[in-house]
């Protein structure tokens, strides 16, 4: 299996994670959880790395602030409702992006 085919397995977790039970926030802290292993600078096609490291970068901007709470979680608490469904909603589209992407080696 590829590196991109080990991302898309990651981020079809992630989005298997985005449409369980759970608050949104529960919900994209499980995506982020699921896509733990992905590294931006390995993706193929180095745009998709920065846009998921951007991604990574700005829903882990605050320090934890409780304890046994990491910069995710304290990230996200302090995130809308808006901010956060916004954010799951470019886990989807990176997913889609990396299957579209991924199509041709479908057909094998």
């Amino acid at each position: 299996m590829s590196i991109d085919g080990y991302y898309l397995s990651k981020l079809s977790a992630a989005v298997g994670c985005l449409v369980g039970l759970g608050d949104i926030r529960t919900r994209v802290e499980y995506a982020f959880v699921a896509m733990i292993a992905v590294k931006p600078e390995e993706f193929s096609n180095p745009e998709m790395g920065d846009r998921y490291k951007e991604l990574f970068d700005h829903c882990t901007s605050h320090a934890a602030e409780n304890e046994g709470e990491g910069a995710l979680r304290a990230t996200l608490r302090h995130m809308s409702d808006e901010d956060v469904s916004d954010v799951a909603h470019k886990i989807f589209e990176l997913h889609n992006w990396l299957l579209s992407e991924r199509a041709p080696d479908a057909t094998m």
